[in-house]
């Protein structure tokens, strides 16, 4: 038998059990929620002025055996109202953080807005922002970590509901 037949099934093992594998697998059992969103409106003259603002807190439970150095979050922030999605705009985060074996960390972020960023959804916007009609802020996006030195990547999105449904 030839030696390079013998090192395959090894080399294909090796792939299977591979660490890179294992941490990619604790990383998609991560789960996420938006645990806190408080939006604040600036009303301001000339309306171009005004501002919304968000705090977001969103929320990573680790039910693994793998701790995790999250590094970034790269996504989008969008309301849910009347069966629509407006996008209210981009997320990123540079804010390394970690998360242990079997624990939670939250990720803190503040985001800010000019009325002539969101012009076109102003009217859901403050609709919401009012308790006006029912919906849901929604994050999305992927966030970046590494495992012992192994880059990893998730897709994440979660959503909070606000108001009562009709």
């Amino acid at each position: 038998m030839r030696p390079g037949w013998v090192a395959l099934p090894a080399l294909v093992a090796l792939a299977a059990c591979s660490p890179a594998r294992t941490y990619q697998e604790a990383a998609r059992s991560l789960r996420f929620s938006l645990e806190r969103v408080e939006p604040t409106l600036q009303l301001a003259l000339p309306l171009e002025r005004s501002r919304v603002g968000f705090d977001l807190v969103l929320r990573v439970d680790n039910p693994s055996g793998v701790a995790f150095h999250l590094r970034g979050f790269e996504g989008a922030f969008r309301l849910e109202s009347g069966g629509q999605f407006q996008p209210l705009g981009q997320v990123s985060l540079g804010r390394a953080l970690d998360l242990p074996a079997h624990g939670q960390a939250e990720l803190e972020v503040n985001l800010a807005f000019t009325y002539k960023d969101l012009a076109d959804r102003w009217p859901d916007l403050v609709a919401a922002l009012r308790g006006e009609r029912p919906g849901a802020w929604e994050l999305t996006g992927t966030l970046q970590g590494v495992a012992y030195g192994i880059p990893v990547q998730v897709p994440v999105r979660t959503r909070r509901s606000f108001g009562e449904a009709p």
